[in-house]
């Protein structure tokens, strides 16, 4: 027997056992039992991709409106970041910096924690055609989706490009679309192939290693799972598909084997429509972007923990504001002084007056709280305190037949701190049990020659 028949032999039955271990670690995976929680519906008009950091803040990408809005795990929002090009994929790095994928750059653009610029992977500007989904390693190497080039890119601590892998075509190895991957505990990578209908997996130097999946019938009516935008490995090494077809989250072993749906097709609580983006957090919450019902969807897996505070409903008025050159607001205010009568009332009951600037009314309910808890004294809207206004605060007021707390802001203070055309007002409070609450409501500022931005 020589040498070489020797070492083949081994190889071969190496690769045997370590073939049979896969299949009884497999065996031992389980659907996880996933609960509903909560839906966070506000900040967003297209949630398409989202991750979590170390610390258990929730990052959310909307192309539509070029931002990434932030919160922190018990869902208090802690800011946005404007004026991304179409930002889809996103990841956060062990040392905190932020890498978002701008479809519009063709780039990816990374930033410290605290959003100072830190360059680009590669060359910046037009080094990815779609740069579409991003994965870090743990020891810093970056994987990249380019959905247009078909190519999974992977660069180095130092933002530069090591390998690549990939090209257009059927074949194993090949791609038609990629959109989403994912890094297993065992190191392999799993990449969505959405055009060919499959998922293939190769090992952390790009080779192939295996596939499952693939068109049968229609496009998108495969077998196994539908359209898949985003992908998600847990530390026991199950890969969560993100089937934007179906409106569910299908769980795979890590062969591929079905182990069953999470979610299902829906806009009732819980229920997703066109999910495209997964994340697990350090309290073991899975995150779905269901851009369909323009929402993040947020369950508990198996045992977890859920910090949260409570969710206010919002109603603001008016929700369109004007900007003003301060010239012409002196202006406005010389006039309305000599012609008060012109001061208009608005439907919450408010009357301008030379003496009392513009206010926004906003209507405050929790649901299953008591809105004479709400500590008025508390109440901010983007870090503006509530003003103090003589009359009723607590009220039917919209006439739905529940109480709600009003409450009143400066208009002028609060246009300080929104950008023209689509914004945030963020508003927070406390109860007098010490709970708190929050919620966003989405807000139009019109710039100074009347159009929207």
């Amino acid at each position: 027997m020589t040498g070489r028949f020797i070492l083949r032999r081994r190889w071969a039955l190496s690769m045997a056992l370590a073939f049979l271990s896969a299949l009884g670690l497999a065996a031992q995976a389980t659907l996880p039992v996933a609960t509903p929680l909560r839906s966070y519906d506000k900040g967003f008009r297209e949630p398409v991709r989202l991750t979590t950091d170390s610390v258990g803040r929730l990052f959310v990408a909307d192309p539509r409106l070029g931002v990434i809005t932030v919160r922190d795990e018990a869902g208090r929002f802690l800011g946005a970041k404007w004026g991304f090009a179409q930002p889809l994929g996103i990841a956060v790095d062990p040392s905190g910096r932020i890498f978002v994928c701008e479809a519009g750059k063709g780039r990816v653009s990374i930033f410290t924690p605290g959003w100072v610029p830190a360059g680009y992977l590669g060359q910046g500007d037009g080094e990815f055609q779609m740069p579409n989904h991003i994965q870090i390693t743990p020891n810093g190497l970056v994987y990249v989706v380019d959905s247009q080039a078909n190519q999974v890119k992977v660069y180095g601590p130092g933002n530069q490009l090591v390998r690549q892998f990939g090209t257009p075509g059927i074949q194993a190895g090949q791609f038609n679309f990629p959109t989403g991957i994912a890094i297993a505990p065992s190191g392999e990578i799993f990449v969505s192939d959405q055009g060919n209908g499959r998922i293939q997996v190769f090992d952390a130097q790009g080779i192939f290693l295996r596939k499952f999946g693939g068109l049968v019938g229609m496009v998108g009516s495969n077998s196994t799972f539908g359209r898949v935008q985003g992908l998600l490995a847990d530390g026991q090494g199950r890969i969560y598909l993100a089937d934007s077809f179906r409106g569910v989250v299908v769980v795979v072993d890590a062969t591929g084997v079905k182990l069953g749906n999470l979610g299902s097709f829906g806009s009732d609580p819980g229920q997703l429509v066109g999910p495209a983006s997964l994340a697990i957090d350090r309290n073991n919450r899975l995150f779905v972007a269901t851009p369909g019902n323009t929402r993040v969807e947020v369950y508990g897996l198996d045992t977890y923990t859920d910090p949260h505070i409570l969710a206010a409903i919002l109603t603001v008025n008016p929700t369109q504001l004007v900007r003003e050159a301060p010239e012409d607001r002196a202006r406005t205010r010389r006039g309305m002084a000599r012609n008060p009568e012109i001061w208009r009332e608005r439907g919450d009951g408010i009357t301008g007056s030379p003496l009392r600037p513009s206010l926004i009314s906003v209507l405050i309910k929790i649901p299953g709280v008591d809105p004479s808890t709400i500590q008025g004294g508390t109440l901010t809207a983007n870090g503006v305190a509530a003003t103090r206004v003589p009359g009723a605060f607590i009220g039917d007021f919209d006439h739905d037949g529940f109480l709600e707390y009003r409450a009143w802001f400066d208009e002028r203070r609060l246009l300080a701190t929104l950008p023209d055309g689509s914004a945030f007002l963020v508003l927070s409070g406390r109860l007098t049990d010490g709970r708190t609450f929050e919620n966003i409501a989405d807000v139009t500022i019109v710039n100074l020659t009347g159009s929207v931005q």
